[in-house]
This record gives structure tokens, C-alpha cells and sequence, in this order.
């Protein structure tokens, strides 16, 4: 059996941080825990870390195939037996998979929870020593809308149905006291320990620039677009050879600023849910053959890729939470980088009419605290006074603190040279 820094040495770490390192004690010890750390904080290197050494398998739950596809191979890279089982798994290699598992060889299964309600896997999972159950970016056990699946709240059952019941470890980036609590009670944890290191990221640089000041909305939609285009190209200019990753809230508006900006010469590439070729995409986007990922926000949640150096949102996400999860994408790697959020006041009113009209189907609950998520990233974007990183930290229920001094653009002196 490893030992802990024999663990660590695979994974190419010397040690691991203060809130790892209790995570991680918390769970050889038995017992449940959530964690919430930031984006880049290593909340993977916990549950590998306690899978290297239990020698035991570790189930882990992603929300999407990009992160299980990014995971696994940074694994396997090291020579750790992982594995993942989705929607593009052949049978062949389902059963290979499987085998493993049974067999004791393998120690990271990466599931969608969708594949974790497979009956075959079930089965096979069943017949050998699981240690733990991590569900990672755990806040979609609680997101309603967009992107949630109600396979998520079976979760439990699979839990039980493993002999002896392995411990259950939710981790995510983001997460309001009210999505702890009912992180804890949806995945039915055992009065697990709560463990919150600050959302807050020294090395992440946030502003906000409003665009079309004075104009209207729908009908002066065509001229708002264009510029948001025109800011779009002149933040892409002035980071010309790093990584940047541009967020739209519609699969359309992500097929159309991507020809946009290639007919403006950039090497850009796109991802969206139901697009081809996942792997290709993001391998293109992490070695830099391309430099500029357009997408969705099926692009991010826990997708490795250290050397983001901008986030841009074409436009506001559904919330502070959700903005903030993906603005995280930037400068994992512990480098400076930048996050810049585009808006018009007409962004937020659409927002506002998804919610009210109970398009995303949310319950009255959730309805009330979607709209104080989005009324706070609307306050957040309107305020040109306050540090940004305090008004973040206040939501997100930590104490506000001191103000950022020079990590967002109200803290800092308003020059065209910082963005």
C-alpha cells in the first residue's frame, strides 16, 4: 500500500496543501466531507491521492465528457490505472473497463451519472471494494436549468448499494451556504465535515465593461452584437499568443462569433454540448495550435488546462455563482490572468424573463435564489465603486475582508493598459 508521499510523488506533487491535506485525512478516516476550493486549488489530487493509497477504487462523477476525457488522460499520462465510462464507450471497451474494476487493478472510474445508473455497471461495481464516491463540481447536484440532469440525485442509491458503504466526498469550486446544505442532504452524506477555502484568487484580475451605454435592447440588438464583437477582437489583440477562452450562453452565438472572428484571420476553435470531436477540440485549444475557444458553458467544469490567460463572457451567465465558476478557467496554472465580463442592461433583463417565465423549470425555491444569483452579478457588474472580489466573497456567505487592492478594475486606476 503507498504511502502518502509516495502517492503524491506519482502524481508529480511534493506536497499537498493545508485544505488537501485535511480533506484528504477526513476521508481516511471515514468520513464524508465537502470541500470547496477554487478553481486550480487541486481538489483531483485529493480523491487520487486517497485512491493511490487505499489501492482501492475510487468512483468519481463528472458532469461532462470533456472533463472525464481531460482527466483520465493526464492519469494515465502518470501511469495511474484510470479509466472512463460515457456515452462514447464502446461495449469492447466498456467490458475491458469493468474487468479492471473486478479484477482490483483499477483505481479511478470516471463516470457520468448518467453511465453511473448503467445496469451492467451497477452490476460490476458491486462485485468489488470501492473506498469512496467523489462527485466532483458537486454544485449540479443542486443546478436546476441548463445543463442539469436528474441523475444526479440517484447518486445516493448507487452509494448504498456498495458493500461496505464507501465514503462520499463532494468537491466544487463554488458554493453559497444554501447549495452546501443541499449538497449534503441530495447526496445523502453522513454528517459529513465542511471544509471552505476563500473563492477569492489572488493571481485572477476581474473587470467589467458595458457595452452600448444609452442604447436600447431588441432593437438595437444588430448594433450591441457588433460591439461586443469589436471588444471581443480588441481584447484578443492585446492578448495575442495566450489562451483565452470566450463564453457564450447559446450554441447559435457560439457558431456565429466563431466565424466571425475567423474571417478576421484568428485561429479559433468552438465547443458546445452537442458538438463532434471533443478530444480533438480540446487537445487543439490545450497545445496551442489554436489559441481562442469560443463556447458554452459545456466547455470549463474542471477541464485541465493551466495556461488560460483570459476568460471573456460575450455576455452575463445565469448568475454570480455560475459567472464565477467559469471566469475560474483562467490561471490555473497560479499565473496572473484576467476575467472581463460584457453586458448591456438588456442581457440581464433576458436572464431575469428565463427565470420568471419558468423556462429553466425551477421550483419556487430555486426560482427565488436564481434571481438573487443573478441580481447579484447585475449589481456586481454595475458597480463601478466597490472591490469585486468583497462583493464575491459576500455572496458567497465568507467574510468580505479587505478590499483586492489591484485585482479588479474598481481597485486599480482605470487605464486602457490594464485590460
Amino acid at each position: 500500500m503507498m504511502n502518502k508521499n509516495e502517492a503524491l510523488k506519482v502524481q508529480g506533487f511534493t506536497a499537498l496543501r493545508k485544505p488537501q491535506e485535511t480533506t484528504l485525512d477526513c476521508l481516511l478516516a471515514g468520513q464524508d466531507a465537502v470541500c470547496i476550493m477554487g478553481t486550480g486549488s487541486g481538489k483531483s489530487a485529493i480523491f487520487t491521492t486517497f485512491a493511490l493509497m487505499q489501492e482501492q477504487l475510487v468512483i468519481v462523477i463528472e458532469p461532462h465528457l470533456a472533463l472525464e476525457l481531460d482527466q483520465v488522460r493526464l492519469l494515465c499520462e502518470r501511469g495511474i490505472a484510470a479509466a472512463a465510462i460515457n456515452s462514447m464507450t464502446g461495449a469492447k471497451e466498456r467490458r475491458a473497463v469493468l474487468k479492471q474494476a473486478a479484477e482490483g487493478t483499477l483505481r479511478l472510474l470516471y463516470l457520468t451519472p448518467e453511465m453511473a445508473q448503467n445496469k451492467a455497471v451497477k452490476t460490476a461495481l458491486r462485485k468489488t471494494q470501492v473506498a469512496a464516491v467523489a462527485v466532483d463540481e458537486a454544485h449540479c447536484v443542486v443546478k436546476q436549468g441548463p445543463g442539469f440532469r436528474e441523475q444526479y440525485l440517484v447518486i445516493p442509491k448507487l452509494v448504498s448499494s456498495l458493500k461496505p458503504r464507501p465514503v462520499v466526498a463532494a468537491f466544487t469550486a463554488t458554493a453559497t451556504p444554501s447549495t452546501v446544505e443541499q449538497i449534503i442532504s441530495h447526496l445523502a452524506m453522513n454528517d459529513p465535515q465542511v471544509l471552505r477555502q476563500s473563492v477569492a484568487r489572488d493571481n485572477l484580475q476581474l473587470s467589467v465593461i458595458e457595452i452600448g451605454k444609452g442604447l436600447g435592447g431588441r432593437k438595437d440588438a444588430r448594433v450591441i452584437e457588433q460591439r461586443k464583437r469589436e471588444e471581443i477582437c480588441r481584447l484578443l489583440k492585446k492578448h495575442p499568443k495566450r489562451k483565452v477562452v470566450v463564453y457564450c450562453n447559446t450554441v447559435k452565438r457560439v457558431k456565429k462569433l466563431t466565424k466571425f472572428l475567423r474571417k478576421k484571420g484568428l485561429g479559433v476553435e468552438s465547443f458546445y454540448g452537442a458538438c463532434s470531436d471533443k478530444a480533438g477540440r480540446l487537445k487543439r485549444f490545450a497545445d496551442g495550435e489554436v489559441k481562442v475557444m469560443v463556447a458554452t458553458n459545456a466547455f470549463g467544469l474542471g477541464v485541465n488546462i493551466p495556461d488560460i490567460r483570459l476568460v471573456i463572457h460575450h455576455s452575463p451567465s445565469i448568475g454570480l455563482d455560475e459567472y464565477i465558476q467559469e471566469a475560474g478557467r483562467a490561471g490555473r496554472d497560479g499565473r496572473q490572468a484576467k476575467a472581463v465580463l460584457l453586458w448591456h442592461p438588456y442581457d440581464f433583463a433576458i436572464n431575469r424573463g428565463l427565470i420568471e417565465k419558468a423556462k429553466l423549470q425551477l421550483t419556487g425555491k430555486q426560482r427565488k435564489e436564481r434571481l438573487a444569483a443573478l441580481d447579484a452579478l447585475q449589481a456586481y457588474a454595475q458597480d463601478e465603486e466597490h472591490c469585486r472580489w468583497r462583493m464575491v466573497r459576500k455572496f458567497f456567505g465568507e467574510p468580505k475582508g479587505d478590499h483586492c487592492y489591484d485585482q479588479c478594475d474598481n481597485c486599480f486606476c482605470r487605464d486602457e493598459d490594464w485590460m
